[in-house]
């Protein structure tokens, strides 16, 4: 793998900057994007202290409609041919969905799931051409049931694990693998984002979270071994599990009680 070019979204903090620290360790070349470029330019020169590949960064709000051609342009541009691209930012908004901001809501979507759609075509169609390649999508263990308060994120981050599950049907054979990983509760600023204060106690405890260098890592290793979709953790895979076994009413109401109470 070494010196090639790995696309991280999401990738000045949190998980994506883990992926990015576990691909700097094999010599990847990195292209970081993400919203914040003070964030970008600091995970950069920490990134070119390990790697032996370049470290370049690209300063975009994905959650703007356009703004995943423009990141696509910029790449081509830059003479850059992504054989892995990592879609890894994305964000919640919890509360009551007739109550939250509609430029909330649309910001989520537009990052959630039209700029990684958009994304996903642009860079699985050069890597469809050349016959190799690796996408990693970044959905969640909210991907398996309704989530009341988390309502509209969920359901976006369903629509990625079945775009993402599909996508890999389509592009099997033609050498390029699709993967999406499903975290559940991580060790990131996705809590402050979202609206939900720390807690000692309850369903969004931190004392329940993965840590990210855990979840990447899980991440990588189900895409190049061409996994169709990896759930990191015991206790997430058995919540998962759980559900399955389930009627949806139920799962929905078990859901609405476990967010009452953040």
């Amino acid at each position: 793998m070494k010196h090639q070019t790995a696309l991280i979204t999401g990738a000045g903090g949190g998980l994506g900057l883990e992926f990015a620290r576990l691909l700097a360790e094999q010599g990847w070349n990195l292209v970081l994007a993400g919203r914040t470029e003070q964030k970008l330019a600091e995970a950069a020169q920490e990134l070119e202290n390990v790697t032996s590949g370049r470290v370049t960064y690209i300063q975009v709000d994905l959650s703007e409609a356009g703004s995943a051609q423009r990141l696509y342009s910029q790449v081509c541009e830059s003479g850059e041919l992504i054989e892995l691209l990592i879609n890894n930012a994305g964000v919640g908004v919890f509360g009551e969905h007739v109550k939250l901001p509609a430029e909330k809501l649309s910001a989520m979507l537009t990052l959630n799931i039209m700029n990684l759609t958009l994304l996903s075509q642009s860079f699985a169609a050069d890597m469809k051409e050349r016959g190799h390649g690796y996408l990693l999508n970044i959905a969640s263990t909210a991907s398996f049931q309704p989530v009341p308060l988390f309502s509209a994120y969920a359901a976006s981050k369903s629509y990625v694990l079945h775009f993402s599950e599909a996508l890999a049907k389509e592009l099997e054979d033609y050498g390029v693998k699709v993967s999406c990983l499903c975290p559940g509760h991580t060790e990131s600023n996705f809590f402050e984002q979202a609206g939900i204060a720390d807690s000692e106690k309850g369903f969004f405890s931190p004392r329940a979270r993965m840590k990210p260098g855990q979840v990447a890592r899980v991440g990588l290793n189900a895409v190049f071994e061409g996994k169709l979709t990896v759930i990191p953790g015991f206790r997430n895979n058995a919540l998962v599990f759980a559900n399955r076994l389930t009627t949806r009413p139920l799962a929905a109401m078990i859901s609405k009680r476990l967010t009452a109470n953040p």
